[in-house]
């Protein structure tokens, strides 16, 4: 199955014509870099995001294009998420091809092929009424808003300037800043109605009012242009006009989806044992009851499929019998925090369906050929290509040494007086009392002489035997206390200031203590791991960077700009 779905990335997405990036005997199309760097995005980005974004490309590329040559794709895990997801696109390209493709009309193919290689400068003046899909509609009759679109128009052909009209009539939000201008639109972006006459419009001229569930609009191209499909091959373009067709049918695939549901579970035969399924439920409710139940660590509903002894077929689906642990097998492709819970018949049998829909989208998908068309090679080249990427910058990452003793020892040297300083610490003495009048008579004495370590000894409710030493202490141990120790001198004394709890003090500094680094010990871990962190990204830069000489990287920008 691997075989079958592991394709060569992006040879069939571009032709030579619109190659933008040669590597070696790879080419890559302006359609596929749109695919990364979406076209709007670059189209706002100045010249120093460009070159950054364009780098970035032709990077991802190199790294995908070494992963191969180095044979990641067969290593273990990334070859069961390759063949893991490939499956679920195929299932979702399935029912895309099956189900969807079918309701489009040969009318609306017809136009997306002779109008997705264009794009279109657009702008419209939009006029809303009651009824209208806007946030805030304005209260005119269609009627009404259809009479003011002719009379906004009649003044653009009288020679008023669409945009001074877009600013003054449009009930498009935008418009105000923008003039009713829609930039540069392709085929399949606008709803239908509007798109069908803009894309009918000569240059300059301005449309008849177009009814749309948003009110009437008048639109008006300035300017045609190619699009970067211009350069796609005829089957790689047909392909993608029947994918940006189906925007039209949305409305009608939930009910078109189960029907061909249930036209395949009757094709297929598909009879489930319901003592089995009460079976499953039962075991269910016993480690529910048991508390072992679990939605992670393991412990899911795969888990709970193949600890069940003595069910035999579970399932008939196109004249075999399969058993619980065929379930639990495609179950367990699934994160066990996010496996169907089995806590009800109705839901158990939902999702074993599920499982049985999904294997049958896979065979006709590979029987029709869906694998084989453009909108699944993109979305599975894609997905390979990220898995390939990520799986070679992990390497890279991998290959950088840990730090031994020596380096993490120096870097501490190194940094001890700027990164790893402890912090300033005060000691002192302290009187402290309930009552503000003891507390100022307390100080009168200190002002006649009296010594404070005696006060404090008769009269601290801190540490009175040892003369109300407190500390020494940093400033995150008491922030206020270290405050008013910070403006004292050693030996000076304080006036009477508030303290905690209703209580009142005295201090008297005892000495100041600079702060000294912290030890090693203390952070040798953290110097550690930001060594490491430090060498996975130089490892990570050389690496990529490296790849630059190791292959012939040819650039054709102009298509871009």
């Amino acid at each position: 199955m691997l075989k079958i779905l592991l394709l060569s990335l992006f040879s069939f997405i571009c032709a030579s014509e619109g190659t933008i990036l040669s590597i070696d005997e790879n080419e890559y199309s302006l359609y596929s870099f749109y695919s990364r760097y979406p076209k709007k995005q670059w189209v706002r980005a100045d010249s120093l995001q460009k070159d950054k974004m364009f780098t970035d490309f032709v990077k991802r590329e190199l790294c995908i294009l070494e992963a191969e040559k180095l044979g990641l794709q067969n290593d273990p895990d990334v070859a069961v998420k390759i063949r893991d997801r490939s499956l679920q696109i195929l299932v979702n390209e399935s029912y895309e091809h099956f189900v969807a493709a079918p309701l489009i009309s040969p009318a609306d193919l017809d136009a997306a092929r002779q109008n997705a290689k264009k794009e279109l400068f657009a702008s419209h003046i939009l006029v809303g009424h009651a009824g209208a899909y806007l946030g805030k509609p304005p209260q005119r009759t269609l009627d009404e808003a259809f009479l003011l679109t002719q009379q906004i128009k009649n003044k653009y052909e009288a020679g008023e300037s669409f945009s001074v009209l877009a600013e003054k009539f449009s009930d498009d939000p935008g418009a105000k800043n923008n003039g009713g201008s829609l930039g540069w639109v392709q085929w399949g972006a606008m709803v239908p109605e509007f798109q069908r006459v803009a894309f009918m419009l000569g240059v300059g001229v301005l449309s008849a009012p177009v009814l749309t569930n948003f009110g009437y609009h008048l639109i008006l191209i300035s300017d045609v242009r190619p699009s970067e499909l211009q350069h796609m091959s005829e089957d790689a373009y047909e392909s993608y006009v029947i994918n940006i067709s189906k925007n039209s049918v949305r409305d009608q695939l939930h009910e078109a989806a189960l029907n061909y549901d249930t036209n395949k579970i009757s094709e297929y035969g598909v009879h489930f044992d319901s003592a089995g399924v009460e079976m499953i439920l039962s075991a269910y409710n016993r480690r529910q009851k048991g508390n072992l139940l679990s939605e992670v660590g393991g412990r899911g509903s795969a888990s709970l499929l193949k600890s069940i002894e003595g069910l035999g077929v579970l399932c008939v689906y196109d004249g075999r019998g399969y058993g619980p642990k065929w379930f639990a097998t495609k179950l367990e492709r699934i994160p066990s925090s996010q496996q169907p819970r089995f806590d009800l018949a109705d839901k158990i049998t939902s999702a074993l369906k599920t499982i049985i829909l999904q294997d049958i989208a896979v065979h006709e998908g590979l029987a029709g050929g869906v694998n084989n068309i453009f909108s699944y090679k993109h979305k599975q080249g894609e997905m390979v290509s990220g898995l390939l990427y990520d799986a070679y910058l992990k390497r890279l990452v991998n290959s950088a040494p840990k730090p031994d003793t020596l380096a993490v020892s120096n870097y501490y040297k190194k940094n001890r007086y700027d990164k790893y300083m402890g912090e300033d610490k005060i000691t002192i003495r302290e009187i402290k009392v309930g009552n503000r009048g003891r507390a100022d008579s307390l100080l009168a004495l200190l002002d006649d002489g009296a010594g404070f370590t005696l006060l404090a000894q008769q009269n601290s409710s801190v540490n009175p035997d040892g003369g109300g030493l407190f500390g020494p202490f940093q400033r995150s141990g008491n922030k206020p206390l270290f405050d008013a120790a910070s403006l004292l001198k050693e030996e000076e004394i304080s006036p009477v200031f508030p303290s905690y709890k209703n209580s009142f003090s005295i201090i008297q500094v005892v000495n100041h203590i600079a702060a000294t680094p912290i030890s090693i010990d203390r952070v040798y871990v953290r110097i550690e791991s930001l060594l490491i962190k430090e060498g996975q990204a130089k490892a990570k830069t050389a690496g990529v960077d490296g790849l630059l000489n190791q292959y012939n990287v040819v650039k054709n920008t102009k298509l871009l700009f």
